[in-house]
């Protein structure tokens, strides 16, 4: 899966139960992915450390995928979409 764009939508931050989450999109030539995502958070967080945390939930959650587990599919990305931090 070559990853051309990476968007975030829906950001949410649930005092109750100290966490952020949001719908993230991969976006690929073939095809494109959402995965709900939620991360542990606090509001005084910063809203990049947020979208990286929020990245990464998303990237553990696709390497589970079967095609990926396997190894059919390779995850790759465009130059620039993918966060160095990540």
């Amino acid at each position: 899966m070559y990853v051309t764009d990476i968007q975030i939508s829906n950001p949410t931050y649930r005092q109750s139960l100290g966490e952020l989450s949001a719908v993230v999109s991969l976006h690929a030539d073939a095809r494109d992915v959402n995965l709900l995502c939620a991360v542990p958070s606090a509001p005084e967080k910063k809203e990049t450390e947020g979208r990286l945390d929020l990245i990464r939930e998303a990237l553990r959650q696709i390497r589970r995928m079967p095609e990926m587990r396997t190894g059919r599919e390779e995850l790759s990305f465009a130059p620039g979409v993918c966060p160095v931090e990540v």
